[in-house]
Order: C-alpha cells, then structure tokens, then sequence
C-alpha cells in the first residue's frame, strides 16, 4: 500500500506552492464525473467536478463511512455545496448537471410520488364529510425546495421511517440562493438550523406542537445541498448567526472564475458512449437504494481506513499552520475541510468500484479538496469569523473595576484640574454634574474667595 502513497508526509511539508495539490487527470477520473469534466471548457473542469460531488452523493444515501476522527460513528455522504459566481458568469452549468443527475433518478421518482399526493388531496377536498377517505398515500419525496417548510421536512423524513424503517438522504438545489433567503425571512420556512443538523448521520431535530393540525416528530435529517448565487446574496445568506453557527463550515465553496469580454463557455455534447456510461452509472446507484420489493437495500459499509493516514498528515500540517499564525479560525476551518474533503474520496471510490489504481486516485482527490474547501473558507470567511472571536473574546472579559474618581483629586483643586482627570479617567459624565453631585452629599465644597476652587470636605 506504502507504494501506492502519492503524497508523502515530506512531500506535505513543502509550501512552495500556494495550492500543491491537483485533481487527477480528466480519464482518471470515476465514471460520469469523468465524461462530465472531460466535456467541460477548460475554465470549468474543476468547477464541473465541484458540481457533481453532491447529487452523486444524495444518490449514494445507502453508503457508510468511518472517518478516523469519529471514534467509530458511521457517516453518510452529506456534501453542501455552492456555487458562486456574478451574473450572467455560467452558473447555469451547474443546473445542466444537476439535471444529469438528478433528472432520471430521484426527480423522475418523485414525480410519481406527488401524483399521488395531488390525486389525494384533490379526493379529499371533493369528497362529502360522511364518505370514508382510503388511506392516505405513503410517498417517500426525496427532492424538496428551498422554500419547503420545516413541519414538511420533518413530516418527509419521518414517512421514511413509517415506510422503509430507514433514513434517505434528502436532495435540495437552487440556481438562485435568493430563494432560500426570501423563504428564510418567514420563521417557519428558515432551514438553516436543519441545514446543520443535515451534514452529520444520527444528528436528531424535532418540533412538537400541541395543535391536532400540525405534526410533530423527532427525525434523523440528513441533507445534500446545492446552491447557486452571486457573491452579494451569499453575504446575505451567510449573516452573523450562520457564521458563528457553523453553516459556513459545512460548505464547500466554488469560486467561478470572471471571463471579463469573454465568450460563453462551451460543454460538447455527451457522446452516446458516455451517455451509456452516465445511465450505467446512475442506474447502479439507484439499484444500490431500492430493490425489487419497493424497500431499500442494506446499508453499505465501505472500508476507507487505507486513508486514515493521509487525513491525519493533511490535519497535522493544517494544525502546525494554524499554530504558527496562532489563528483559532485556521484550526476550525481545517476539521470541516477534511471531513468534506474525506467523503469526496469515499464517494470517488465508491465509484470507481475495485478499478484499479482506485485507492492512489482517491488520495489525490482528498488532498485536492481538502485544500480546495479550506482555502475558500479562508477567503469567503476568514477575516469576518476572526472578528466575530475577537470580539466574543473581548465581550467575554471582565469589566475593569470603575476607578474613585473623588479619591484621585487633592485636598484641594481647581476645575481645570477636574477636567482634565475626566478626560484621563474617560468618564463621560459632564464635569459639572460631579461638582453638584458631591456638594449636595456633603463631600465638597466650593472656595468662597475663587470659584474655580474645590475643596474636598471627607
């Protein structure tokens, strides 16, 4: 296995390069993401191979991992991603992508499924209050909008218990991030909580209300995300509370580059070659959740421990950086990064399923998006997580005891004299609300012959 190692721990130390690492080239790359970059304008190969990760993985919702930080816990592959760019810079790519995807697989499912729904709500409103209503429809919908509610998120993944005994991964995309910060202005349509609670497998969120009309549970959400948005909206989205929470932490951030009196990019069509690999590819995926009976498949653990080595040096060389510069923001970002980074890899191998060379291009692609992840974090959010600690430190701090103002004049002193231990002290009460204050309890009192002379009585 050592001979397989592409980067070494010596290797890792080297900072000659601000970004060292890079993706394995376009034909070693797993099935459909390899025809996806491959058919990509150069500009947009990393991007397009961003684009994929997180459909790919809502499709592989059966899959578990252990990351060596864990301490044994399985994971899911739960990816939230997004997409920046300014307007009209190609964001529109990653919606062509995301319809590969998601278009044949989960969104042509859950049509079916609220057909039904519709079917039984359009029965129910016609139906006359004596007459029995058949039970309602037990649909499983996967996809949900930006602008879902939290009661219907809960009330979807709780029907996946009811039915299958199991969770899914639920799959939300946007081509404008102005949605969800529209939809998150009302209370009851704010996710961001969830979106937290959705990056990790066993991490619980509930709501329970006392009216007959709502519905209450306690649910294992777990969540995959993709977003696209210009720059402003993502400062929008990304407020104070999402910082300081975490949102930005769980993000993989993809910075589209600006092609100022450039033309449109260009993507060649898919061949019918690589479209049999691409349906191959989902088709697999899709059999690997449901089977024949309308369950779903076991879940399917995938020994990644050939990697623990690789994820702990990254880590270790990530740690000493964030030391060196004494920056509690580089050491949070870092563990996010890799653990992103970790289940990249893990759904890389999952694709290339046993294809030779699979474990030496996996750690390519860790490093790659370890790095990747961590230095958009930096960018987009680097100095404002650093200000918000900063001042969370100095919020923190006691208050420096109020100095006796009285005690510090002589027996006798003049009001330039007043003043001026004001000005030093930085009271901001006026000077002569002290003078009144202290004669009329009797501590001073003013000099008959100058007026401009205080002396103190106690």
């Amino acid at each position: 296995m050592e001979n397989n190692t592409l980067f070494q721990e010596d290797f890792l130390e080297e900072e000659d390069e601000k970004f060292p690492y890079k993706l394995p080239k376009d034909s070693d790359l797993p099935p459909l993401i390899r025809e996806v970059v491959t058919n990509a304008p150069k500009e947009f190969k990393i991007p397009s191979f961003i684009a994929c990760l997180a459909p790919l993985c809502c499709l592989a919702t059966r899959v578990r991992v252990v990351y060596c930080k864990d301490s044994g816990k399985y994971s899911a592959l739960l990816l939230q991603v997004l997409i920046v760019g300014e307007q009209s810079s190609g964001k529109s790519y990653a919606k062509n992508i995301e319809e590969l995807i998601i278009g044949p697989t989960l969104r042509a499912r859950d049509i079916e499924q609220r057909r039904e729904e519709q079917k039984y709500k359009e029965l129910k409103s016609t139906a006359s209050k004596n007459k029995k209503l058949p039970e309602e429809p037990k649909t499983t919908i996967r996809q949900v909008p930006p602008t879902t509610s939290k009661t219907m998120v809960v009330k979807r993944a709780d029907r996946y218990a009811l039915v299958y005994g199991e969770k899914l991964t639920f799959w939300m995309f946007s081509d404008e991030l102005s949605a969800a910060i529209e939809a998150g202005k009302q209370g009851f349509s704010n996710l961001k909580t969830i979106f937290r609670t959705a990056y990790d497998l066993g991490s619980y969120y509930g709501i329970d209300f006392a009216s007959d009309n709502s519905y209450s549970a306690m649910v294992d959400i777990i969540m995959c995300i993709e977003f696209c948005c210009t720059p402003s909206a993502l400062d929008d989205y990304m407020d104070k509370k999402s910082i300081e929470g975490g949102n930005i932490t769980r993000c993989i951030v993809c910075d589209l580059e600006e092609n100022l009196g450039g033309e449109a990019p260009i993507f060649k069509p898919y061949t019918p070659e690589q479209m049999v690999v691409i349906n191959q590819t989902l088709q697999r995926m899709m059999k690997d959740t449901y089977n024949e009976n309308g369950g779903v498949q076991p879940e399917m653990v995938i020994d990644m421990s050939w990697l623990d080595k690789d994820v702990n040096a990254w880590c270790r060389k990530k740690g000493k950086e964030a030391a060196k510069a004494v920056s509690t923001t580089m050491d949070t970002f870092r563990k996010r990064s890799s653990v992103s980074a970790f289940r990249v890899a893990t759904l890389c191998y999952y694709l290339y399923n046993g294809a030779p060379d699979a474990e030496k291009l996996c750690r390519q692609i860790y490093y790659f998006m370890a790095e990747y992840t961590f230095q958009g974090l930096m960018k987009h959010w680097g100095v404002k997580y650093d200000r918000l600690l900063n001042k969370r430190y100095e919020d923190s701090q006691p208050d420096k005891p109020k100095v006796n103002l009285y005690d510090q004049l002589p027996k006798e002193f003049t009001r330039e004299q007043l003043t001026e231990m004001v000005k030093k002290l930085d009271f901001k009460t006026p000077v002569r609300n002290f003078t009144s204050r202290w004669i009329k309890n009797g501590l001073l009192k003013q000099s008959k012959t100058n007026k401009n002379l205080y002396i103190k009585l106690k």
